[in-house]
């Protein structure tokens, strides 16, 4: 029976998982694919920290190269995360001729480029199914599932944190920042939530999506990135009377004038497969031309549902391409082609605008006519009580050209007898 030996760079949580699996369920991938995997080593700055697991001292080293220049380790796994060390780890790991697998999305969404020419070049494999999505097995999807397919749109709740705080803000009426301190207590959020918040990580992980579905990298810095620190409850019970729920999405979807994607918070129609993705959980709906409308739906992080997703890797570039000349990387077909980031400025959606207007006579009249002269037509309007001087006044737009939307708001803003703060606007998605 064929053996393969792994190196694991980082025993973190996910590291830790990953050893869990290998050690307790290595007889069952022996049956399934008729070899065997070992952790000859395992590389980490803090080797006697306190684990779920009891791993063996004797495999332990501080020195990742103790790894990468072994003769004798297959696979190198690379759990430190950021997108530094870890680059160079994962670069000197191929030009040392080792496959890699990584969870890490930032370095992808930064550096795959790079790293994938380099695999392709040596005849490597890279495993990355960790990277989006957690166990959910969106990355062989988009490689081998879809294959058949034109990609027509991803819709993507790919952050958990981001999702359980919107998910308690709905149904319970609390405000974010409370929120947002439960899911740090409750581990589901960092000490520094920033990434998860602001749409960041959500977007490293869209723009591995988009590369696999349109065979095309762009720069990291061309996407669009919001988070979710703007919404607040009254915005997630208007939405509720309107019959949405907000999610924070990331999106991408293929249209004549290029690829459109970005991540935003946006109104999702309520009793859709999206809208009901509860607390930390993600889903991914992808449409094909082919196979229609999909949807993979799982735990998005996690010590062993992203561990799981990592030994599959590991288990996928083992049976396949460890004695094998054919390299496991996403192939960038379209790099040549002149295929465009869309600018969302450019694209047409439909609105949810909320204004703190000035309470007197002919206020509302006065933002209606502006939101007109720049073709902007109102679908419905929502208004409350007195907040104080001000009044908050919920508009829902028929479809209209994004960079409309931001001269008109721009106009009413300017005019300092009309509002009492920064307009809101949210994108509806009719998925």
């Amino acid at each position: 029976m064929k053996s393969i030996n792994v190196g694991l760079i980082g025993a973190g949580t996910v590291g830790t998982g990953v050893y869990k699996i290998l050690k307790d369920n290595i007889s069952l991938i022996r049956k399934r694919r008729q070899f065997d995997v070992k952790v000859k080593k395992i590389a980490d700055i803090a080797p006697t920290r306190k684990r779920a697991v009891k791993i063996p001292a004797s495999l332990f080293t501080k020195d990742a190269y103790d790894l990468i220049n072994d003769p004798e380790i297959d696979v190198i796994i690379e759990l430190v995360g950021g997108t530094k060390i870890a680059k160079k780890f994962v670069i000197d790991a191929l030009k040392a001729g080792k496959h890699v697998v990584t969870a890490n999305k930032a370095l992808l969404a930064h550096h795959g480029k790079e790293i994938f020419g380099l695999a392709a070049k040596k005849g490597l494999g890279v495993g990355f199914e960790a990277s989006v999505g957690g166990g959910i097995p969106i990355i062989q999807s988009a490689m081998e599932g879809y294959v058949g397919n034109n990609i027509v749109s991803i819709h993507g709740i790919m952050n958990g944190t981001s999702n359980y705080i919107l998910y308690k803000m709905t149904e319970e009426g609390l405000d974010f920042n409370t929120v947002l301190k439960q899911a740090q207590d409750e581990g589901y959020a960092e000490a520094d939530p920033g990434f998860d918040i602001d749409g960041v990580d959500a977007a490293h992980k869209l723009s591995i999506l988009v590369m696999l579905s349109w065979g095309k990298f762009y720069k990291f810095s061309s996407y669009h990135v919001e988070g979710i620190r703007n919404i607040n409850p009254l915005d997630i019970s208007l939405a509720d009377e309107l019959g949405y729920k907000i999610k924070l999405l990331a999106i991408a979807k293929q249209t004549k004038a290029g690829i459109e994607a970005g991540v935003y918070p946006a109104l999702v129609k309520k009793g859709t497969q999206l809208a009901d993705v509860k607390e930390a959980f993600n889903a991914i709906y992808v449409v094909g031309d082919a196979v229609g409308p999909t949807m993979l739906y799982g735990q998005g992080a996690g010590m062993m549902p992203t561990a799981s997703a990592v030994v599959s890797d590991i288990v996928e570039i083992c049976g396949n391409h460890c004695n094998s000349d054919s390299p496991l990387v996403p192939n960038l077909y379209a790099e040549k082609e002149k295929l465009n980031l869309v600018d969302l400025k450019d694209t047409s959606n439909k609105y949810y605008l909320r204004f703190e207007v000035i309470d007197k006579p002919g206020v509302l009249g006065s933002i209606t006519g502006i939101l007109g002269k720049h073709n902007i037509s109102i679908a419905s309007m929502i208004q409350k009580g007195k907040k104080g001087r001000s009044v908050p006044i919920v508009l829902m737009t028929h479809e209209a050209v994004e960079n409309n939307l931001l001269r008109a708001i721009k106009e009413i803003e300017r005019r300092k007898n009309l509002t009492k703060a920064k307009t809101l606007f949210i994108r509806v998605e009719e998925i």
